[in-house]
């Protein structure tokens, strides 16, 4: 055998061995890059999630304490009524329910003080 020959027999079996190095490289990144992103994902659901059970909480509160306090100044103004409401319809949209909607009736029907 010759020198070309030999080197004939000898590239493509180098090119084979180092592509497939290559591969499996650009698959354990691949993977690795995948995992980590999966992880960031979920990273954020949770975070998301908790914001908006801690939204739901604030919510609630300010609910609970503002038909405290209407209730013992005997009324609630419009303006008052009005931020109300958009907290109830906030609680609401973040998938809070149970006595805060009973409580938020309870609101609507105070007597509206003007002036307040």
């Amino acid at each position: 055998m010759d020198t070309i020959q030999i080197i004939l027999l000898i590239v493509p079996a180098v090119a084979t061995g180092v592509i497939s190095i290559l591969t499996y490289k650009i698959k354990q990144w691949h993977d690795k890059r995948a995992l980590a992103e999966e992880n960031h994902t979920k990273n954020i659901i949770e975070r998301e999630r908790a914001t908006n059970e801690a939204l739901k909480a604030l919510c609630r509160d300010r609910i609970l304490q503002g038909y405290r306090y209407y209730k013992q100044h005997g009324g609630i103004s419009t303006q008052d009524l009005e931020s109300m409401t958009k907290l109830y319809n906030a609680y609401h949209g973040l998938g809070g329910n149970s006595i805060i909607t009973t409580v938020f009736e309870k609101i609507k029907n105070m007597p509206l003080k003007e002036g307040d």
